[in-house]
């Protein structure tokens, strides 16, 4: 380099790129080529390509479990090879393939009958968050003796009655976002009230499987809006008032793998290692919110339970409105997410701006709306909209927002929103 007229300091630079575009390469090639690996926080989760070939002997000798999924996923070719994989090993599966984009309460209960119908003895739910909270609700209820009801995720668990149990469910994400795989928190939608709730129990036994394969062949669209889910997920969670220092570092590190591998993953769905470190981000923003989440959540699951719409989107489109209506009161904190993604802070004047700007970047470049009535029905007047402030007012998932909001303060942002 000397020979060829190059500073010292500029041939350390040179020398510095390449090494770090060799150890990126290195990491990349590493990663695609190791074996499935296993972590037990916060539950039990296998992790890497095939993950879900393992699904046979996570379940154990003589199992008979009951594969949740949705429609859709139930046409896959994959979903139809891990039915004839349990089968070929001694594991008789039986499908419940009646899930909605938003599951209901009445998914659950039918899935539940097929459960002791089939003679089942544990649960696998395959897809995305529905799938997932689905199959959770029925493993929660199937045998418990308990309501859903009574499975309330935000009140102390009940006891189970005298011979009931909580079934074993295994949890395989379809998608990067939801993190409904790492506990046993699941939303569904209360049919008679029209609203959704979350249900839980502490005692439920789940196994989350991370496979990159099941999902190479995600629309980049169902990309976009699950990535934007997650992103939530650790946002909100970071900017909850309350003293979690484990919570916020993994939620600063679900944002940085979000910012390095979200849009990788969007152009090119068959780039496995963005495919996979975005389920890792999801996975790791959905043990970030065990410190809770905020206003977006509680807002736009009223919304998703009355117009039933796709959760991601709908928080993607009210991610930009609620930061601009937080303002201040989460500046120091969008700070230290600018510094720890190097988002352009000069430029935007603030930590809030680099965060926003940074936003609705990534939305305008996955072609996600910026305003919900681009999603919601022309209908939505007046009262339907104070209607659904009133819910999210009501909603517990965002009372650990930031500055807890009222009726007035979430129709003030839904205004903006449309």
């Amino acid at each position: 380099l000397r020979a060829r007229g190059l500073a010292p300091a500029l041939a350390l630079s040179v020398v510095f790129v390449f090494a770090s575009q060799r150890g990126v390469a290195m990491r990349r090639f590493r990663a695609l080529r190791c074996a499935v690996t296993e972590w037990s926080f916060p539950v039990r989760t296998l992790v890497g390509r095939h993950a879900s070939r393992q699904l046979g002997a996570v379940l154990g000798p003589g199992a008979r479990p009951l594969v949740v999924t949705d429609p859709g996923l139930a046409r896959q070719p994959f979903f139809k090879g891990i039915l004839q994989d349990l089968d070929a090993a001694g594991l008789p599966p039986t499908a419940f393939t009646e899930v909605h984009p938003n599951p209901r309460d009445t998914d659950v209960a039918a899935g539940a009958a097929a459960f002791r119908e089939a003679g089942a003895t544990g649960v696998i739910c395959i897809g995305g968050g529905s799938a997932l909270d689905a199959g959770k609700c029925i493993a929660m209820v199937a045998e418990s003796g308990l309501q859903l009801a009574e499975c309330d995720y935000f009140a102390a668990s009940p006891p189970l009655p005298e011979g009931g149990r909580l079934v074993p469910c295994v949890t395989v994400p379809t998608t990067a976002g939801t993190g409904a795989e790492m506990d046993s928190g699941s939303m569904y939608t209360d049919t008679q009230a029209q609203v959704k709730r979350c249900a839980g129990h502490t005692e439920l036994p789940v196994t989350a499987v991370l496979d990159p394969e099941l999902t190479v062949g995600l629309p980049p669209q169902l990309t976009a809006w699950t990535g934007m889910d997650a992103l939530v997920h650790a946002l909100e969670a970071y900017f909850v008032p309350a003293y979690h220092p484990m919570a916020d570092g993994i939620a600063l590190e679900a944002l940085r793998r979000i910012n390095r591998h979200l849009l990788a993953a969007y152009t090119d769905g068959t780039d496995r290692v963005a495919r996979q470190e975005m389920l890792v981000a999801s996975a790791m923003a959905a043990v970030s919110f065990q410190k809770g989440l905020g206003g977006v959540h509680g807002l736009s699951e009223p919304i998703g339970a009355v117009f039933d719409v796709h959760h991601g989107l709908t928080n993607a489109i009210l991610l930009p409105h609620m930061l601009r209506d937080l303002g201040g009161v989460i500046e120091d904190k969008c700070s230290d997410i600018a510094h720890a993604l190097r988002l352009p802070q000069v430029s935007c004047g603030s930590g809030l701006g680099a965060v926003i700007s940074w936003v609705e970047e990534l939305n305008r470049r996955m072609e996600i709306p910026a305003s919900l009535g681009d999603i919601l029905p022309c209908t939505t007047d007046e009262q339907k909209m104070l209607e659904l402030a009133q819910k999210a007012a009501d909603n517990p998932t965002g009372f650990t927002n930031a500055v807890r909001f009222n009726s007035e303060d979430y129709a003030r942002v839904l205004r903006a929103a449309l």
